[in-house]
C-alpha cells in the first residue's frame, strides 16, 4: 500500500471518527430517558432521580475498578504491552489539521486509558 493510499485511509478514518463521536441513541421508557454515545457509554439520563442514580453508577465504577486491574495486572506489566503503549501515547497528539478541542482531548484520553486497562477489547 502506497503513502498516498495510506493517507487516503487515514483521512476516512478522521471523517468515521468524527461522525460516529456526534452519534446518540435515547432511549424512553415511562418517565426516564436516557442517552448514550457510539460506544454504549450512558451521556445523559433524564430523570427525577438522576443524581442518585449517577452516584450509584458512578459508586459502581470504582468498585469494579480494583477488580479490572487485578485481572489485566499480568497483561499490562507485560513488556510487550508497555511498548504498545509507549508508542501510542507517543503518536497520539493531534493532528495540525484537526486542533483538538478539550470534550475531544478528553474522549481520547478516555479511549487511550481503555486501551491500557483492557487492551484486547472485551469489555467495550
Amino acid at each position: 500500500m502506497s503513502n498516498g493510499a495510506f493517507d487516503e485511509l487515514g483521512a476516512k478514518v478522521q471523517r468515521a471518527q468524527s461522525v460516529v463521536r456526534e452519534i446518540r441513541g435515547v432511549g424512553r421508557v415511562g418517565g426516564i430517558s436516557v442517552e448514550v454515545d457510539a460506544e454504549n457509554r450512558l451521556v445523559a439520563l433524564h430523570h427525577p432521580d438522576a443524581d442518585i442514580i449517577m452516584a450509584a453508577y458512578r459508586a459502581a465504577l470504582r468498585d469494579k475498578q480494583p477488580q479490572l486491574d487485578e485481572a489485566m495486572r499480568d497483561v499490562l506489566s507485560d513488556p510487550d504491552t508497555q511498548a504498545i503503549t509507549s508508542f501510542v501515547d507517543s503518536n497520539a497528539a493531534p493532528t495540525q489539521a484537526e486542533p483538538a478541542h478539550p470534550a475531544q482531548t478528553l474522549d481520547d484520553d478516555t479511549y487511550f486509558h481503555s486501551i491500557r486497562q483492557d487492551p484486547l477489547g472485551r469489555n467495550r
